[in-house]
């Protein structure tokens, strides 16, 4: 048996920052689940969505990780928070304790997409910085450019780090999102 403990917020976070890009109609069937990787060494969980459009990984220390295994969950999983819960893994069967609830989750089978070669491996030419809030501000106000829908691409102009970026719709319809200085 394989086990690990997480505090429930950390865990809770790592599923609402992935669950969005779970493949819900994915003829991958793991790809419709988040992917759970413990590592001991590291005592390091890294979750992991994708949907053969978007991925999207973010980690979280676990208090105890006895050994290092993997482990899937589905997207709609939420714990109480402020407490910690134990994770076992055993055989095709993943039992999750937390305060006085059990969950019990099948493990499926099957194959997930190697993600770490997905991932560009060169040096970026240059980053931006944007507050967040005027980043997202400015896709949803796109979204409704295009007709609550992105049927028409949104596109995306870049000059360099220090210039605004310009989000298109519709060819002339204009967002603008100043970028923020960021160190490296």
């Amino acid at each position: 048996m394989k086990k690990a403990r997480i505090y429930t917020n950390d865990f809770n976070r790592m599923i609402l920052a992935t669950k969005n890009f779970t493949g819900t109609n994915s003829k991958k069937g793991l790809h419709q689940y988040i992917r759970l990787e413990f590592d001991s060494e590291t005592s390091i969980v890294t979750a992991i969505a994708v949907d053969g459009y978007r991925m999207s990984v973010e980690h979280a220390v676990v208090s105890a990780c006895d050994e290092s295994f993997v482990a899937y969950v589905r997207n709609n999983i939420k714990l109480p928070n402020k407490m910690y819960a134990d994770l076992e893994l055993e055989g095709g069967d993943l039992m999750i304790r937390c305060g006085e609830f059990i969950f019990g989750l099948k493990q499926p089978e099957g194959e997930f997409l190697e993600w770490e070669k997905v991932l560009p491996n060169k040096e970026a030419t240059f980053k931006i910085g944007f507050n967040g809030n005027y980043l997202l501000d400015a896709l949803q106000a796109a979204k409704i450019s295009n007709g609550s829908s992105f049927k028409s691409p949104v596109i995306l102009e870049f000059r360099s780090a220090v210039e605004p970026v310009i989000i298109r719709t519709n060819k002339n319809d204009v967002k603008m999102v100043l970028p923020i200085r960021i160190r490296d």
